[in-house]
C-alpha cells in the first residue's frame, strides 16, 4: 500500500474539467514534493480520473486534494467516496478552496484544512506524525481542523522566502507522468509566487465597506500601502492573490531550469512558465508598486537564456511559453528580451474592462491605452498576445460595456490573437467575495460574449490553409472518431480525423473553423517519436 493519493482537483467543478483540459499546474506537484523529500511514497490522480475508478482508492493509506473554491461539489463526492472505502484514512484539503476555511470546513469536514502556502505546514504536520496518528494541530500554524464539533482555524503562517521556494521545496518532476497525455499538455512551472499591485478597488462592497481616499495605495511609502484603514483586500477587487500571496518572490535561475530539464527528459513538450505577472521576475524586493521600477531585463535574458539553451527547446522538440504580464511592464525593451530567446510566445494581458475609470474603480493597475500598446509592441517583436475581459464584473454599466466593446474592436485591429472572456465569479479573500457571480442571462454579458466571439472567429479563419506543429491528446468531445491535438508552439487547439496515442507530434493542415475556439484539420506529416 502507497502512503498518499495526491488528487488534483482543480478546475474540476462538478466532476469533469470543461475548460483548461491541457494543463497541468504546479500544486500538486508542489505536494508530492514534500512527500518525497521525506520518503514517502505517493501518485497523482485527476479527480475526473479516480472518480470512476473508486477501487484505485484502496491502494493508498491518505488522502490529500487541492482543489478550488468552484471544486467543492467534487471535493465533496470524493470525501465521501474515500471515507466508504477507507475508515482510518486521513483526508487533508487544501489549495485556492481553502480561502473560506469555516465554510469549507462546515461543508466537506476534511481531517486537516491546509491554507495558504502548503508546502511548510504540509512539512510539519509529517514531521509531527499527523499521518501515522495524533497530533495536537493547535500547535502547526495554517491549519483549520474540527473537533468536538467546532472548528478551529490556527493562526497564519510566515510566507515562504524566495530561498525556501528556490531551494527547500521542489515540486516532483518524476509525478508528471501520473498525468495522462502530459507530453502533450501545458505543464506550469513555478518563476514567482505572489503579486505586486497592492492597489485596492474604491468600489462601495456589499458589506459597507468603501475607499476613503485616504491616499495609502498612491504613496511613495511601502509601510503605507500595505495598511488601508477600511481593511479592504489589496490587488484587483476581484482577485485573491496579493492578499494570500503577499508580494513576488522570485525563484532562482537555477531551481527553474532544473526542474524544467527534470520535465524535458521525462518527455514533457509544452512548458509554461508560472506567475502572475512574468515580468516581476527579479524586480525588486517587497515588490508593491505594478509599475515602477520596470522590469529586470537582465535576470529575465539571464533566465529565458539557460532555458533556451535545453537540447529540447533549442533543436525545437519542445516549447516554453510565457502567459501572464502586468501591460504596464511589456515594453518594447521587455518584448525584445523575451522575442530574442523564446519562439512564439503568446503573453496574457489582463484587461478585464475597456473602461478607464472602471478599471481604477475595481483596483486595476494601469490604463486600457497601456493594455492597446502592449499588444502593439507584441505584435512588433512577432508575438501573438491574448486578452482577458470579464463581463458583469462590480461597477458594469451600459457605458462601460460599450467602451469594453470599443477597446476590443480596437486590439482586434492591432492583432490581438484571442480575447478571453469570463463572467465575474467571486472569491474568497477577494474584495469581491460577497457580490453575486455575473448571469448568462445579462444582455450586457451577451453583447460582449458576441463581439469576442465574432472576433476570435474571424481570427481562427486565418489559419485555415496553414500547417501548425501539434501533440495528439485525447479523443474529441465534439466529434466521434476524432483526436483533439495541442499546439506545440502556440496557436489554436485543433481537432483531427482518426486515433492517435497521446504524445504524438504531428503536423497538421488547418481545413475549417468549429468554433471560436476550435477549429478542424488534417494530418500532413507524423513526425517520428523523439
Amino acid at each position: 500500500m502507497s502512503d498518499v493519493l495526491v488528487v488534483d482537483a482543480l478546475s474540476s467543478g462538478t466532476g469533469r474539467r470543461q475548460s483548461s483540459r491541457d494543463s497541468i499546474g504546479c500544486g500538486p506537484r508542489s505536494i508530492a514534493g514534500v512527500l518525497e523529500k521525506h520518503g514517502l511514497g505517493c501518485r497523482i490522480k485527476r479527480a475526473e480520473d479516480l472518480l470512476p475508478q473508486k477501487s484505485a482508492e484502496r491502494r493508498f493509506r491518505h488522502l490529500a486534494i487541492s482543489a478550488m473554491t468552484m471544486d467543492l461539489p467534487v471535493v465533496r463526492r470524493l470525501i465521501i467516496s474515500w471515507r466508504r472505502l477507507s475508515s482510518r484514512g486521513k483526508v487533508l484539503l487544501g489549495g485556492p478552496i481553502a480561502s473560506s476555511p469555516r465554510h469549507v470546513l462546515t461543508e466537506l469536514n476534511p481531517d486537516v484544512l491546509v491554507i495558504g502556502e502548503g508546502e511548510k505546514t504540509f512539512e510539519e504536520l509529517i514531521l509531527k506524525r499527523y499521518l501515522d496518528g495524533e497530533t495536537d494541530l493547535s500547535t502547526i500554524k495554517g491549519v483549520g481542523y474540527t473537533q468536538s464539533g467546532s472548528h478551529f482555524v490556527t493562526g497564519s503562517r510566515p510566507l515562504l522566502s524566495a530561498r525556501e521556494i528556490s531551494d527547500e521545496y521542489r515540486s516532483s518532476t518524476t509525478r508528471i507522468v501520473d498525468y495522462p497525455a502530459y507530453q502533450a499538455s501545458k505543464v506550469y512551472v513555478e518563476v514567482l509566487r505572489g503579486c505586486s499591485n497592492f492597489r485596492r478597488t474604491t468600489l462601495k462592497l456589499p458589506d459597507g465597506r468603501q475607499c476613503s481616499d485616504c491616499g495609502n495605495c498612491d504613496s511613495q511609502d511601502s509601510t503605507k500601502i500595505i495598511e488601508c484603514p477600511e481593511q479592504i483586500p489589496p490587488g484587483c477587487g476581484f482577485c485573491s492573490v496579493p492578499a494570500t500571496w503577499g508580494p513576488p518572490r522570485s525563484r532562482s535561475v537555477d531551481s527553474i531550469v532544473r526542474e524544467t530539464a527534470e520535465l524535458l527528459d521525462l518527455g514533457a513538450r509544452r512548458i509554461v512558465l508560472e506567475a502572475p505577472d512574468f515580468l516581476d521576475y527579479m524586480r525588486g524586493d517587497n515588490l508593491i508598486d505594478p509599475c515602477k521600477p520596470p522590469a529586470n531585463l537582465e535576470a529575465i535574458a539571464e533566465l529565458l537564456e539557460s532555458l533556451a539553451s535545453l537540447r529540447q527547446i533549442s533543436d525545437g522538440s519542445a516549447h516554453i511559453g510565457i502567459e501572464n504580464m502586468k501591460a504596464c511592464l511589456l515594453t518594447d525593451p521587455a518584448a525584445d528580451v523575451i522575442s530574442r530567446h523564446l519562439r512564439r510566445v503568446s503573453p496574457n494581458i489582463g484587461l478585464e474592462t475597456g473602461s478607464p475609470e472602471h478599471m481604477r474603480r475595481v483596483g486595476k493597475c494601469g490604463s486600457p491605452e497601456d493594455v492597446v500598446h502592449a499588444v502593439r509592441v507584441a505584435r512588433a517583436h512577432r508575438m501573438h498576445p491574448f486578452v482577458y475581459l470579464i463581463y458583469g464584473l462590480p461597477g458594469e454599466t451600459e457605458e462601460t460595456v460599450r467602451e469594453s466593446i470599443q477597446l476590443m474592436r480596437e486590439i482586434s485591429d492591432e492583432g490581438v490573437e484571442r480575447i478571453i472572456l469570463y463572467g465575474f465569479r467571486p472569491l474568497p479573500g477577494s474584495a469581491f467575495e460577497h457580490y453575486p457571480p455575473s448571469s448568462v442571462e445579462s444582455e450586457l454579458g451577451r453583447r460582449m460574449r458576441r463581439e469576442a466571439e465574432r472576433i476570435n472567429r474571424d481570427n481562427k479563419v486565418r489559419y485555415v490553409g496553414l500547417v501548425i506543429r501539434g501533440i495528439a491528446a485525447e479523443p474529441s468531445w465534439v466529434k466521434h472518431g476524432h483526436t483533439m491535438v495541442y499546439p506545440l508552439d502556440e496557436g489554436p487547439v485543433v481537432t483531427i480525423q482518426g486515433g492517435y496515442s497521446p504524445g504524438t507530434p504531428l503536423n497538421v493542415r488547418v481545413t475549417g473553423v468549429l468554433s471560436p475556439g476550435l477549429v478542424t484539420g488534417e494530418v500532413v506529416k507524423q513526425e517520428p517519436e523523439q
